[in-house]
This record gives C-alpha cells, sequence and structure tokens, in this order.
C-alpha cells in the first residue's frame, strides 16, 4: 500500500528592523551554482495571480478547465536576521466553474454547483495567513494556523451537508466519513495545512537549497514502497547583461520533474485503491471494485506520472513564476489513450522591494 501513495495524490489530484545582504547567506557560493536564497526586506510588497486548471485528453479530444483564479498579497511584516515575518492576505478567489451554473449539463451538476457557490459566498474571504521562515526564506510556522484550520474543516462538512441534500442517492455511493476523512488529513497538522494551501507553498519551493547549474538525472529501480521513477533537475543562471532583459526578467531558473511508471495489476490496483478511498462499502460500490477487479481492460496497460515544478526567481529570492504541473498517462491497448494535466500556476503582476537593483 505504501508503494502508491504518492501516485495515489496524483490521480486525486508553501524588534530590530534589518534587510539581509548578500554578503549574510552568500559567503562561498560558487557561480557554478544556483542559490535559492531570501534577501528579503520589511515593508517588501508583493501581488500574485495564482491559477489552477485541469486538462482532460481522451484519444483526440481535449478539455481543458479552469478551476481556480485568485489574487493574493504578501507584506513582509519583519526582516531579522534570523528570518522574516509575512502576511499572505487573498484579494479575490473565483472558480469559472461556479460562474456558468444554468448551463450545467444536467440538474445534479446544476445542484452540485450551487451548493458550492452557496458555501462560499457564506465564508466570504479567508483569514490572513501570518507566517515566518528561516533567514534563507524557508517556511517555518503559521502564526494562527488552527484558526485556519477549523474554518477550511467547516467549509467541508457543509459541503457534503449541502451535496448529500443537492443530490439524492449520492450517499449511496460516495462515503462522506471517508471522504471528509482523506480531506481532512491534507489539514491535520501545520506542516499538513502548509502543504495543503493553494498556492501558499509554491513561493517557498525551493527556498534554501542548491543546485549545480546545468542537468542532472537520477534514476530508481524502485521496490516494494516506491515505483520506478526518475528524477531530473535543471538549474540556471541568468546573464543580467544579456540584449533585450528588462528589469522584469528573472536572474535564475531551477526545475525539478520525477516521473514514475506503472504497468499492468500495479495499474489496477492503484485505480482500486483510489475507488477505495471514495466509495461506500456497500453492494453498489461493490460491484464497481468487482468490474474494475475482472476486467481486461488494464491488462498490458502502462501509467505514467510525471510531477513538477518550474521556478523562476529575481535576485533577491522572490518568484517571478511558478508552476507545478502533474501529469498522469494512461496507456491501455483495449482504451484510448487517456491523460489528465493539472496545472497550478504563479505569476508576480506587482512589486515593490527595498532591495531590488541591479
Amino acid at each position: 500500500m505504501k508503494r502508491f501513495t504518492i501516485a495515489l495524490f496524483a490521480i486525486l489530484l508553501l524588534s530590530t528592523s534589518v534587510c539581509a545582504t548578500a554578503s549574510d547567506t552568500a559567503d562561498g557560493q560558487s557561480p557554478d551554482s544556483v542559490y535559492v536564497v531570501a534577501y528579503f526586506c520589511k515593508n517588501d510588497t508583493l501581488e500574485y495571480v495564482y491559477t489552477c486548471e485541469e486538462t482532460k485528453i481522451k484519444g483526440s479530444d481535449t478539455t481543458t478547465v479552469t478551476i481556480e483564479e485568485s489574487k493574493f498579497r504578501l507584506v513582509v511584516l519583519d526582516s531579522l536576521a534570523t528570518g522574516y515575518r509575512i502576511q499572505f492576505t487573498e484579494l479575490e478567489t473565483k472558480s469559472p466553474l461556479l460562474e456558468d451554473i444554468d448551463n450545467a449539463n444536467n440538474d445534479h451538476r446544476q445542484a452540485i454547483l450551487r451548493s458550492i457557490k452557496a458555501i462560499s459566498d457564506r465564508n466570504g474571504a479567508n483569514s490572513p495567513i501570518i507566517f515566518t521562515t528561516n533567514e534563507f526564506g524557508e517556511i517555518q510556522h503559521i502564526e494562527n494556523w488552527i484558526e485556519l484550520r477549523d474554518n477550511l474543516l467547516k467549509i467541508i462538512d457543509t459541503y457534503w451537508d449541502d451535496i448529500y441534500k443537492a443530490v439524492p442517492g449520492a450517499s449511496d455511493y460516495i462515503d462522506k466519513n471517508s471522504f471528509s476523512e482523506l480531506i481532512k488529513a491534507k489539514y491535520s497538522s501545520e506542516e499538513q495545512l502548509i502543504e495543503n494551501i493553494e498556492g501558499f507553498p509554491l513561493l517557498f519551493s525551493f527556498h534554501g537549497s542548491a543546485f549545480h547549474t546545468g542537468g542532472t538525472t537520477l534514476k530508481s529501480e524502485g521496490n516494494d514502497e516506491e515505483l520506478p521513477s526518475t528524477v531530473q533537475i535543471a538549474a540556471y543562471n541568468f546573464d543580467p547583461e544579456e540584449e533585450g532583459r528588462d528589469d522584469f526578467d528573472p536572474d535564475y531558473e531551477v526545475a525539478i520533474v520525477t516521473t514514475s511508471t506503472a504497468h499492468g495489476e500495479e495499474v489496477k490496483e492503484l485505480l482500486k485503491v483510489v475507488m477505495g478511498f471514495i466509495l461506500n462499502d456497500n453492494d453498489n460500490s461493490q460491484e464497481v471494485m468487482d468490474s474494475l477487479k475482472a476486467t481486461k481492460d488494464f491488462d498490458n496497460a502502462t501509467m505514467n506520472i510525471h510531477d513538477g515544478i518550474e521556478a523562476y526567481y529575481w535576485f533577491n529570492g522572490w518568484p517571478s513564476e511558478i508552476m507545478h504541473f502533474n501529469i498522469v498517462e494512461l496507456e491501455a491497448p483495449n482504451n484510448k489513450s487517456q491523460s489528465r494535466i493539472k496545472t497550478k500556476s504563479l505569476e508576480c503582476v506587482y512589486r515593490s522591494c527595498f532591495n531590488f537593483m541591479r
């Protein structure tokens, strides 16, 4: 079971005021390396647009849906030699899925979308996140994490109550408690909350890390707990004197992509694990599971899972653009090839940084 954990989530599927300078942390840095280090200052203010999209490809048919769009602001409340205290405030958020309720393709879908929108309207804007990092920019602590967690759990419970009211019979197939517990586990601790707040952990994905310039490939044959995988790492410093560059162009980039592969019975096992989390333990759901077990469609199937982050930074450690992508490709001899691509991207649209000069 442990072997399939990563793949499962891929399928279901951050006193005295001083300003750090390069000499504080960069002593001895090698020119053939890329360092992701924070040189933030008190009152640094940046705004980012966050977008979450999902694309499904089946044969020659491609469908792309924007799941969420939001905008948020970061303000450095304090900058010390030992780290930073920062406020993350959501400015606006919307889901295009909820904007076109009347054109939903059936009554149940309309009911579900209306219940989600009602929850969103009732809860309003989220509370600001107050968090601290160390001197490198690695997230250390969310000061108000319990308040944030309790609000999220309340939303989850309300969501399922509304769904069951809107869609009679949904409880025959989907177990509210099992699915809710799976989601709640994502927010059960401060560390889990940091990882799962949309867009937030992406900002500081690589802070505190150093990478050799150029490309590196690492391979693992896998074992009882891990699928075979390949990790590709790329890091580059850009030439600040390059012709055509402007003040908003990034100074360096880092990208890491992990590819895992499953075959035949492993593919079936992955699908069974996912269905087991979602379905009720009753005759209706058992019929679905038995059908999956008996089918020959996946006997010679191959599933490739690509998970990666590509990030661009300015020299002071603030990201200009970051994209996280998760791609699940399924090739089955008796079916059309299928792919699901989920991307989460951040783009800086405003910055006011004291420590920013070329």
